[in-house]
């Protein structure tokens, strides 16, 4: 459970909690045994929240855009290890719980420590009595071999008091109320940070001990006596309370232990039955609404690999995904199924028609279809949608070699490959900037993220490429390794000189032909043909996302001519690739002439998730 579910379960809980105590107040639910049947029946609701509704669930789509910077990398700095807000959270939500579970097993070896340290006194309806110098307050605990253990000052008691005192635990032993005790204590382990939880939990066991109470009096008619019990025991020396055990009384639940039987409130069975009858139904009432509200959501699904969804431009909140039928891979069927939608007001799909496609693939297709929820402007409409189902997505990757890139087969991998441990972070032993006036060089310093002196990270080092490219984009940043440390230059590249320059001096060789660089935003103005890159089904299964930056060098007549990756998640690399290989450009030309152009591509793969769930 990651933690926005936890998140949602706690205000689910929350609203819960507050709907059962107002309820409780309203309908005057002041019986102790039914007031325990309805918070036990309460809690075992707020547990059994994520069971209400099914969990909401994601399909992540691949999404990838395409930008062009002018200002290259020459040097890529691995990635550090960052822990995420969320990771953060669950962490510490782990660590309390670990905490509360090692303060009850110290309390189930106190209790222990207890028992074997304690002296026999008699035995009543087969249960041992134990006395103890060491506790403050009666204290019963054990299923199989329940034992009653009584402070050092219980035999001072008045006798009428010890058998009041003795027939409260009793009733707790016939009850078996110390499973319950340990189950309550467990919820709470887990719910440690829920005051919500906390207080449901402290009405339980203060309305257990009242019903206790009710039963005392009822068997040993004689309520004084117990009464003046309760306060003789709340004068002993304060101790903390056993976690595991149901203590004979707890400071806290004296006053309205004491009321409750002063007042000795009934209703008649006219009155109970209706009113805990309708607190029940406005209790699953509540849990209705409330998983309404705030609903858990499954973990993402996504498309099959080898499947790609096509809208046309219509505004989708979410989807199902789409399978590959097992008998049409087995068998090699692959193509694209178009189908045609009909929206109902509410944005759902009310029909839906195959227009054409494979035969073996159009029930899958058909299947999902009717799961969309499309955006309420296309209500009243109608729509088609392409689904594209190909065998070979994926099944490619780049070589980078001393010839350029090369595609070459990739063999379906059994496992994804781990990523290489991240370098330590290193000091930046010198910053140097040349080609700018004093002026330009000081302003510049002035807003860089980092200095001389200080730790260059990869996150730091993309910083500095940013602030540097949106001041200038013509300047180059360089980090080149000293030992140690690092050396960071900021260069401005000499400008091309003009062609009539170019005359007084030795014409240039037809084998170097004139290379000038353009930044990539200028560049993408020039795009004539821009095939958009496929998201690898490996990568989007495994929620792998980034930038892949190339660095591109475009021939005289707009075609690419070389390509070289400069960083990006190696499975989104091979896709990259392919698509800007074939992208055309408008021919650059210097004073008339066709020119080669080296500048940069970056291409973004995100993965999108609808606004809305998908139940």
């Amino acid at each position: 459970m990651n933690a926005n579910n936890v998140l949602a379960w706690s205000l689910q809980i929350g609203v819960l909690v507050a709907a059962a105590a107002a309820t409780a107040w309203l309908l005057q639910l002041r019986v102790p045994r039914a007031r325990l049947l309805y918070w036990q029946a309460a809690l075992g609701a707020c547990l059994a929240l994520p069971l209400v509704r099914p969990w909401t669930r994601d399909v992540i789509g691949g999404d990838v855009s395409v930008t062009t910077v002018g200002v290259a990398r020459i040097g890529e700095a691995p990635h550090g290890v960052h822990i995420s807000l969320e990771q953060a959270l669950l962490w510490i939500l782990a660590a309390g719980i670990l905490t509360r579970a090692l303060w009850l097993a110290a309390g189930f070896v106190r209790l222990h420590h207890y028992r074997r340290r304690s002296n026999p006194i008699e035995t009543r309806d087969g249960v041992p009595l134990l006395i103890s110098d060491e506790i403050a307050s009666p204290v019963t605990f054990g299923v199989l071999r329940p034992v009653v253990l009584v402070p050092a000052q219980f035999p001072a008691l008045d006798p009428r008091a010890r058998e009041a005192i003795l027939c409260h635990e009793l009733l707790h032993i016939r009850r078996r109320d110390w499973v319950f005790a340990v189950a309550e204590e467990v919820v709470r382990a887990v719910f440690w940070f829920h005051p919500a939880m906390w207080w449901l939990l402290g009405q339980i066991q203060l309305t257990r001990e009242q019903t206790v109470d009710r039963e005392v009096v009822e068997q040993t008619n004689a309520r004084d006596v117990y009464i003046d019990s309760l306060l003789a025991m709340a004068g002993a020396a304060p101790q903390l309370d056993l976690a595991p055990a149901p203590l004979f009384l707890r400071q806290r639940h004296l006053k309205q232990r004491v009321v409750s039987l002063v007042k000795e409130v009934r209703m008649s069975k006219k009155r109970l039955l209706p009113s805990m009858a309708a607190a029940l139904s406005v209790l699953a009432v509540a849990c209705w609404l409330v998983t309404a509200a705030f609903p858990l959501a499954a973990a993402p699904s996504a498309d099959a690999p080898g499947v790609t969804v096509d809208l046309n431009g219509a505004a989708l909140l979410h989807r199902a995904a789409v399978d590959y039928p097992n008998a049409a891979r087995s068998e090699g069927v692959q193509g694209s199924v178009v189908v045609q939608v009909r929206i109902d007001r509410n944005g759902t799909v009310s029909d839906a028609q195959v227009l054409s496609g494979p035969e073996e693939l159009r029930k899958a297709v058909l299947a999902s279809v009717l799961d969309w929820h499309f955006a309420h402007s296309m209500a009243g409409t109608t729509s088609q949608a392409t689904v594209t189902f190909n065998l070979g997505i994926g099944e490619v990757r780049a070589v980078v070699g001393p010839s350029g890139i090369t595609p070459a087969p990739l063999p379906r991998p059994a496992a994804l490959e781990p990523l290489p441990p991240p370098a330590p972070q290193r000091t930046i032993n010198s910053l140097t900037i040349t080609g700018l006036s004093d002026a330009a060089r000081a302003d510049l310093l002035s807003r860089l993220p980092m200095h001389q002196g200080e730790a260059l990270s990869p996150e730091t080092l993309r910083q500095l490429a940013q602030v540097v490219k949106d001041f200038d984009e013509h300047l180059a940043v360089s980090a080149r390794p000293v030992n140690d440390e690092v050396a960071v230059a900021i260069t401005l590249p000499p400008a091309p000189q003009a062609a009539s320059i170019a005359v007084a001096t030795a014409p240039p060789s037809p084998a170097s032909p004139p290379r000038i660089r353009i930044g990539g935003n200028v560049q993408a103005v020039k795009l004539i043909s821009q095939p958009k890159p496929a998201y690898p089904p490996l990568a989007r299964m495994a929620h792998i996302q980034g930038v892949v930056e190339l660095r591109a060098i475009i021939g005289k007549d707009g075609s690419v001519q070389d390509l070289t990756v400069i960083s990006g998640p190696p499975l989104l690399v091979p896709a990259a690739v392919t698509a800007v290989q074939q992208w055309v450009y408008q021919p650059t030309l210097l004073n008339g002439d066709p020119v080669e152009v080296d500048t940069q591509v970056d291409v973004n793969f995100t993965l999108r998730k609808p606004g809305l769930k998908l139940p």
